[in-house]
Formats: C-alpha cells, sequence, structure tokens
C-alpha cells in the first residue's frame, strides 16, 4: 500500500513537473522584470517537485529494503562467530553496500561492521566470567581468530585487557584505590588498600574495617605495603604515580575532571556493577527530593549560598565554584560573583585561592565554611577582622562551620552531607 502511494505521488510529481517545464520553456523570453519574477517562480516549483519526487523515491528504496537489512541484523546476532562481510551481506541482500549501511545505522546505532564487533565483545565479555576457559579459546569462540587482535579490540572497547577484565569481575577482586574509595563502598565492593585520609573520612569510616592504609595522603603512596597486598589492579587519578603503580600491579588511570556521578558511572562500570551504581544514583535522587522540600521552607527567598575553604594560608581563602550536590542537585543559588564564574566553566577550576579582601565579593547569604585543623588560629584571628565582621551572613548567624568532611564529594560522602545540609540551616 505504501510503495503504491509513493509511486502515485512520483507519477504525479514527473506529470507536473513536465508541464511546468513546458511552461517554462514556451516563457523563455522574458518581456519584463514581472515576467523574469514569474518564470523564477516556475523554476522553484518545479525544483520543489523533483525534491520531492527524490524523497518520495528514497522512502520507498528506504521501506523496501528495510525487511532485509532486519533480515542481516539476525542473521549476524545468530552467526557473528563466523567470518562475516558486511559488504557480502549488502550483495546477498540486493543492497548496495552504502545503502546497507545507512539503513543499518539507523536501526541499530552501529556501523555493521562495529555492530558485527559489539557483538563478539559482548560474547566474550559473557564467556570469561562465566567460564573458566583461557582467553585464547574465549577469542576463538567469541568471533576472534587471532587472539592479539582480540586483546587490541577489547582492549579498546571495554578498557581493560580481557585478564584484567577477569580479574576485576570476580566475587573476591583485590583492588587498592587512591581515589574512588567511596565510589567502591558504593557498589558493594571493599577495596584491599586505601590512603588514609580516604579512610578517615566521617561517612566511609562504619565501611572501611579491614582495609589496609596504603599511603599518607592521595598523592604519596606507601609503595611497598601496596606490593605486598598483591592487588589485581590499582585505581588512580589523572595520572599520579600511574608508572610505579603499574610496576606493581595493572593500573587504572581515571581522570578527576568530570562531573563526579560521570567518575562513579565509570568506576562501577570496569567492576561490572553498572546497576549497583545506577541503584544508588537512582535512590540518591529520592533523597534529594526530599531535602528539597524540607530546604525550601528553611532558606529565604533568593537567598545565595557560598562555599568556602580555610586553610593555612595567612589573607587567603578558596571559593568553590562547584559544590554539584548544592548548586545541582538542590538548586540552591550562588552568589553572582560565583554564578559568572561557573558559566566560564570549564576554562576555571573547581575552586580558587582568593584573598581576604575579595571575600564580600564572594560572600552568600548563607555561608558554609570548612577550617582546617591547621589553620584555627588563622581563622579566629580572621573573625577578629572587619572585613570578616562586616559581611551580612556574619551579622546574621548564618554561618556554618564545617569539618574537612565536606571536601569529600564520593557518593557515600554526598549523600551524608545531603542528609543533614537541612537542619545546618537557621531560620
Amino acid at each position: 500500500m505504501a510503495a503504491d502511494w509513493v509511486q502515485m505521488l512520483y507519477t504525479a510529481s514527473t506529470s507536473s513537473m513536465i508541464r511546468l517545464a513546458e511552461q517554462l520553456y514556451e516563457c523563455r523570453h522574458a518581456a519584463n522584470e514581472a515576467d523574469a519574477y514569474g518564470l523564477h517562480a516556475l523554476f522553484q516549483k518545479i525544483m520543489h517537485l523533483a525534491l520531492e519526487a527524490v524523497a518520495a523515491s528514497e522512502q520507498s528504496h528506504y521501506e523496501q529494503a528495510l525487511p532485509a537489512v532486519r533480515r542481516s541484523i539476525a542473521y549476524i546476532d545468530s552467526a557473528f562467530s563466523e567470518p562475516i562481510q558486511y559488504i557480502d551481506l549488502a550483495k546477498q541482500y540486493g543492497l548496495s553496500p552504502r545503502h546497507y549501511s545507512r539503513i543499518f545505522r539507523k536501526l541499530t546505532g552501529f556501523s555493521p561492521m562495529n555492530y558485527i564487533i559489539h557483538r563478539r565483545v559482548t560474547e566474550a565479555k559473557r564467556l570469561l566470567t562465566s567460564t573458566s576457559e583461557p582467553v585464547q579459546q574465549v577469542a576463538i569462540r567469541s568471533g576472534f581468530s587471532d587472539p592479539f587482535h582480540f586483546s587490541r579490540t577489547f582492549k579498546r572497547h571495554v578498557g581493560l585487557s580481557p585478564r584484567l577484565y577477569v580479574h576485576l569481575h570476580r566475587e573476591q577482586s583485590r583492588v587498592a584505590v587512591y581515589q574512588y574509595l567511596g565510589e567502591l563502598l558504593a557498589i558493594g565492593v571493599k577495596p584491599v588498600g586505601a590512603p588514609k585520609p580516604l579512610l578517615s573520612g566521617k561517612y566511609v569510616r562504619h565501611l572501611v574495617d579491614g582495609i589496609v592504609e596504603t599511603g599518607s595522603t592521595v598523592v604519596m603512596p606507601n609503595l611497598d605495603r601496596l606490593k605486598g597486598l598483591e592487588p589485581d589492579a590499582i585505581f588512580t587519578f589523572d595520572g599520579y604515580h600511574y608508572d610505579q603503580y603499574s610496576q606493581i600491579a595493572p593500573t587504572l588511570n581515571i581522570p578527576w575532571s568530570q562531573p563526579a556521578f560521570n567518575r562513579f558511572k565509570l568506576v562501577a562500570s570496569l567492576l561490572g556493577r553498572e546497576h549497583q551504581a545506577e541503584a544508588w544514583i537512582q535512590r540518591y535522587a529520592d533523597h534529594v527530593q526530599h531535602a528539597r522540600r524540607r530546604l525550601k521552607e528553611r532558606i529565604g527567598p533568593d537567598k545565595t549560598v557560598s562555599f568556602w575553604y580555610i586553610r593555612e594560608f595567612p589573607n587567603r581563602f578558596d571559593v568553590y565554584y562547584e559544590r554539584e550536590m548544592m548548586y545541582d542537585d538542590l538548586g540552591l543559588q550562588p552568589p553572582p560573583a560565583i554564578e559568572r564564574a561557573r558559566k566560564a566553566r570549564p576554562q576555571l577550576p573547581f575552586k580558587q585561592s582568593k584573598e581576604v579582601s575579595e571575600m564580600p565579593l564572594y560572600a552568600g547569604d548563607h555561608m558554609f565554611v570548612v577550617v582546617d585543623s591547621k589553620a584555627r588560629v588563622l581563622f579566629e584571628e580572621l573573625r577578629q577582622g572587619h572585613i570578616w565582621r562586616s559581611l551580612p551572613a556574619v551579622q546574621a548567624g548564618r554561618v556554618y562551620l564545617l569539618t574537612r568532611d565536606w571536601l569529600f564529594v564520593d557518593p557515600i560522602s554526598r549523600l551524608g552531607q545531603l542528609q543533614e545540609l537541612p537542619g545546618l540551616f537557621k531560620q
């Protein structure tokens, strides 16, 4: 029925174009400017009909080819481990490779070859985690005749070598982290080692029994202790000590400069725990809605919120442009200077050091201030100064002093902060 309609449209368009072309030819000698405009209008009508005819023809070809391409996809799904050339499939179903590829991508989101590779890699992942077959045998069974090509392709698509993929997807994989402790704990994975600052965080402290301390900071590892743990893999960030870690175990470098939940989902995917991460994020979203309702009655209309960090540097403080839980999840409003800086990102970092004289510019109606334990004396001096005492939030009693636990942005800490936040605000 659709093909008949297309044919009728095509025939009608062709007939109309012929009549218009004859009319254009007969009036080709324009006597004046008005006649010239009329000829131009006729030409535009012909072009419009031609384009309609082409579109109708393409639609007809697409609808006729659709069942054939679907059959070829079903064939790939059942025979992906066999040698397959998509050009041969296109010829088999009477289509040009280009036309076949275009329809194939519309149906699957993949080019034909990438779809074949995707199916083979998916099968390889299943075999690696559900059987004890060696990598070479898995490669053959999933359609890769060359084990070396299989390893390269698998790592390019999965981000891990086949052997490391097996280690990380075992029930008791041994992972050491120099960031991302909270991310692993949130998806039910307890690493064997982590640095002291992560282990001492208020919101994860009850979950870290048995995890060995492997460094005094996230960038100062105890390599001997780390090596003694014999980890299957090590998680680092922004390339810190990558070469040294790689000599101990396969090392995964996850860039820090991306939204926190993007990092969370990436860590989860490397461990085959995507569903756990998505479920955790959904539960967190439910808590966000509850917190929003509580905050609505505690924060005045059009009131702004700022987040600072006071460290052991005289006459300076850190202003945070990025606090995802406050500004993105809860929709709290930052002061204008911070809002302008946020819009300028990614050129600007997530926080920036400022002089104390700039405090009025970055002060919100409500101020959350983390004071480092080493900066308490400096902070007490600051509180006695004119600049601090002149801030509206200080005068209104809307300054909330926090510990360094509020600097953590892992999922578990983020949830803990979210649950505490409404109770901190004063009417």
